[in-house]
């Protein structure tokens, strides 16, 4: 099975999937499968492929059989400024792992836009951050924790031709947990009002929580703040806080802003 149309058949979601919206856009991962079992999102059931739906008109996305979308969202965001959305996914490859896979319309169909390169091993995955102005230049990056369960190797991305290409990043922290189906443990935010975007998030072993930006090609941990216990889940208030859930059952808030 090549990549393309989604049959009627397969057009049932994910069962643990979510509904994403952009204005009038929204989509959907479907067609569940097991062919992978990796887990690393609690279950063995991943996604053969996505729809975005336009207007109340679904559009449709499928992968060969030796790929999977190893995610629970579509995250729909306008990347080039063309005003309608782009959609980004993490795609899994059989033999060779994770990557992040860049998506957008043209006409009636769903189109590859670009993607990064696979991490390289079976059952190797990673997690978005977001997609943001984080050098300060204006133009928008792909922010990723690779191996968020081994290394935990933040990484930027710059949309280059086909390609997601690999600008840098920092190890050491982390943006899930294993088997865990919460994907945002991260915030992305303007911390010191400079206009790029800092990311928050804990370090590998959730004991710290980190504000890290990335100016000049290089990334830096500004900020760090102790916890008491890993840090299990974060909420971000509208007041620059994050509220943060610890394994021993405390809860935390911590000022962003100081």
């Amino acid at each position: 099975m090549t990549a393309g149309f989604v049959s009627a058949q397969d057009m049932s979601r994910l069962p643990d999937g979510e509904i994403t919206r952009f204005g009038s856009y929204s989509a959907w991962l479907v067609g569940p499968t097991d062919i992978y079992r990796h887990a690393a999102l609690g279950d063995a059931i991943e996604a053969e492929g996505f729809v975005i739906e336009r207007d109340g008109s679904p559009l449709s996305y499928r992968l060969p059989a030796d790929q999977v979308y190893e995610d629970r969202r579509v995250r729909l965001t306008d990347v080039d400024g063309d005003g309608s959305p782009e959609a980004l996914i993490i795609r899994a490859d059989l033999t060779q792992g994770a990557s992040l896979a860049l998506y957008t319309i043209k006409g009636d169909e769903i189109e590859l836009m670009a993607e990064s390169e696979p991490i390289g091993q079976r059952s190797r995955w990673l997690n978005p951050v977001g997609i943001a102005d984080f050098s300060g230049s204006g133009e928008p990056l792909i922010a990723a924790v690779v191996t968020p369960h081994l290394s935990g190797s933040l990484r930027f991305y710059r949309i280059e031709g086909k390609g997601l290409v690999n600008l840098g990043g920092i190890d050491g922290v982390t943006n899930h947990i294993n088997g865990s189906r919460d994907l945002d443990l991260s915030n992305v935010a303007d911390l010191d009002g400079d206009g790029s975007m800092e990311i928050v998030l804990p370090s590998l072993d959730r004991t710290r929580l980190v504000a890290v930006s990335f100016r000049q090609g290089r990334a830096k941990i500004e900020t760090e703040w102790q916890v008491p216990s890993p840090i299990q889940r974060m909420i971000t208030a509208g007041d620059g806080t994050v509220k943060l859930e610890l394994a021993n059952g405390q809860r935390s808030t911590v000022n962003l802003q100081k």
